[in-house]
């Protein structure tokens, strides 16, 4: 048996490492066991997505922040998503892109046939962009 002489106390090592250890692994299999049951324990952690408890207008509008819809290419349903873009506009945003081809800035809603508030035109202004590669 191995021994040490600490501050005065013998100590017998070996004892002691043994000890810990063999709690150390009880403690570490009980976790283990209650992470690998299956039921009530884990459903706390699962939250059900529903309509209720999500809000799409703020997740498209962040989406839109971060990746701009091209006014080229977006469909009547896409512009909807706009914010403050009802069907009425967006359904005169996509005549004018017929009538001129496509559009060359974002700037050109200005030039619709019913134009668009500058206020309006100012909040959807981040959300859209102009691409050229098709």
């Amino acid at each position: 048996m191995y021994s040490r002489i600490l501050s005065g106390h013998k100590i017998c090592m070996e004892p002691i490492f043994v000890s810990v250890l063999v709690i150390s692994c009880f403690l570490l299999t009980k976790y283990l066991v209650i992470s690998n049951q299956k039921g009530p324990m884990q459903s706390p952690l699962k939250t059900e997505i529903t309509a209720d408890n999500v809000q799409y207008g703020r997740n498209v509008k962040d989406l839109l922040f971060f990746r701009p819809m091209d006014i080229n290419t977006a469909s009547l349903e896409e512009l909807t998503l706009l914010p403050g873009i009802g069907e009425v506009n967006a359904c005169r945003i996509v005549q004018f892109r017929r009538a001129i081809g496509f559009f060359l800035s974002v700037d050109e809603l200005d030039t619709i046939n019913s134009p668009l508030s500058p206020k309006l035109l100012e909040t959807i202004t981040p959300y859209l962009t102009v691409e050229f590669d098709y």
